[in-house]
Formats: structure tokens, C-alpha cells, sequence
């Protein structure tokens, strides 16, 4: 399997370096161990993928990955070959700021992900555009392999946090995956549509 990655903004790096070296001085709440004891020599980048959305609305009216919203650019944060975070850039007017820095599983969710899918015999020989997939609402991330040819079908590979009770950590198609997604949806929307507090979601 290969990856490809689409065309990033060509200061990306310089973005980021300040806001890796800043967090990598204060050690503070939220960093975990890996990431406060890597010394900034030793930190390296992934190449930069993009992050999409989709809604409860879009699932609700039946709206697949075509219609993902697009959102961030993300990169994997390494340090001594390890996965201990994950960077994102927001572009703002037709420039890119510093959004996050995600100390979580998912970054090192991402490589686990990666791993089943470079060692899937149904994938060998494909190439595909590294995404990532949010559906917030229902608390919903997973790794998008993208194809932009007809022959093959998109992967979508769910990664924590995603509750491991809404679909388990393998190999799906877009309609699949679509369909194990709908009734939580579907539920969740209810909720969302009963609630007049305005507090669900914020």
C-alpha cells in the first residue's frame, strides 16, 4: 500500500516549530510523558494530511464522505521514531495559524491504524490520500484512505477515542460503515432536536 498526501501549504513547518518548541519549554497539563521528555533535536514531522467532517445533518438526509466538510491540516508529531502527538494548522483568509496540539491516542492511533492497513492483503499494490475523518456528535474518529480512481472503494479505519461500542478497529467501506453509523445517529439527532437547554454540544 502507498500513501499519497495532498499539496500542503509551503510554511507549514515554520508554523509549527515555534508552538512544538513552547510546549516542549512549559511541560504543563495535558503533555504526556513521551512528548515532555523528547528533546527538540529529536523532533520530527509526518507529512501533512487533511482533516474532514461530517454532521448529523449530513448523515440524517444520507450525505456520504463526498460531501465531507473540509477542515485542518494535520501532522503527526515524532520523537526517536515514537507517535507523541498530534499538530494541527487552521487556514485562515488563504494563510495557515497554529490551531492544537493533541497529546491523546490519536496520534498514536493513527500509526496502529496504518499498520492494519499496510498489513491487509486487499490493499497491497493500492495507493491511497491519507485523511482523517471527525463526526464530533457522535465522538467519531477514524483514518480516511482515499481513492481517487472508480475501481477501488475508500477505507475508512475508526481510531480512539471513538467509543469502541459504536464500531470496532478494522478495515470498512464508506456504505458499511455509513450503515453500523446510522441508528447512532439517528438517536443522537433525537436528543439534539428534544433539547431545549441549547447545552447539548456545547
Amino acid at each position: 500500500m502507498q500513501l499519497t498526501y495532498p499539496k500542503a501549504p509551503s510554511n507549514g513547518v515554520q508554523k509549527l516549530r515555534p508552538a512544538l518548541q513552547a510546549a516542549l519549554q512549559t511541560k504543563g497539563f495535558g503533555i504526556n510523558r513521551q512528548f515532555a521528555s523528547a528533546a527538540p533535536s529529536k523532533i520530527t514531522l509526518s507529512e501533512p494530511y487533511r482533516g474532514y467532517s461530517l454532521s448529523l445533518e449530513d448523515l440524517s438526509l444520507g450525505h456520504g464522505l463526498k460531501d465531507a466538510a473540509l477542515g485542518n491540516w494535520h501532522y503527526l508529531v515524532f520523537s526517536d521514531g515514537a507517535t507523541v502527538a498530534d499538530a494541527e494548522l487552521a487556514e485562515v483568509q488563504g494563510n495557515v495559524e497554529f490551531s492544537s496540539l493533541n497529546h491523546g491516542v490519536v496520534a498514536a492511533s493513527t500509526v496502529s491504524a496504518l499498520t492494519l492497513a499496510e498489513n491487509s492483503p486487499n490493499l497491497q499494490g493500492k495507493s491511497y490520500e491519507l485523511r482523517v475523518l471527525f463526526i464530533s456528535a457522535l465522538h467519531f474518529v477514524a483514518i480516511w484512505l482515499h481513492v481517487e480512481d472508480a475501481e477501488n472503494e475508500d477505507i475508512i479505519i475508526p481510531i480512539e477515542p471513538t467509543p469502541k461500542a459504536l464500531t470496532g478497529t478494522q478495515l470498512y467501506s464508506e456504505a458499511n460503515l455509513l450503515a453500523l453509523l446510522k441508528p447512532a445517529a439517528g438517536q443522537a439527532k433525537a436528543l439534539f432536536d428534544a433539547d431545549t437547554t441549547g447545552l447539548l454540544g456545547s
